[in-house]
């Protein structure tokens, strides 16, 4: 399993540090579209350089039961095999399942493309289908 870095990632724990820290934008994304933008987007970047935070296994359960809702069985699966944490190396089917649940305003997440400054960028799924995008400032 690839190993996350926090070093050579943009992260923070709270968004004012991030608002104040590093180059930000929002991008207005749809469900499909982010999930065709982060595609492409991961085939540009370094292999094991792209995570994303998933929180499910720390959702109570009536909230993993809203996920769920969404999910189709053999997402349900999937992210029930997920190892109990919270940062996931980026694969296919995380991303299908992250875009959706950013969409749908039901569970956001973060993804993360990590590595040298002016590769590292961070995007905050958010209300509205929106991503807030944090950039190094170079």
């Amino acid at each position: 399993m690839v190993e996350w870095d926090k070093e050579k990632a943009i992260y923070f724990t709270n968004i004012k540090q991030g608002l104040d820290s590093y180059d930000n934008e929002i991008v207005w994304m749809g469900e499909q579209e982010a999930f065709d933008f982060f595609c492409r987007k991961c085939k540009e970047a370094k292999e094991g350089s792209v995570f994303a935070d998933f929180y499910y296994s720390r959702l109570e359960e009536r909230s993993k039961e809203i996920v769920d809702q969404v999910l189709s069985e053999e997402e349900r699966q999937y992210v029930r095999s997920l190892a109990d944490q919270i940062i996931y190396p980026l694969d296919e089917k995380l991303l299908k399942i992250i875009t959706r649940l950013n969409a749908k305003k039901i569970l956001f997440s973060t993804i993360y493309f990590t590595g040298e400054a002016k590769e590292r960028s961070t995007w905050w799924g958010n209300y509205n289908q929106e991503y807030v995008v944090f950039r190094e400032k170079i």
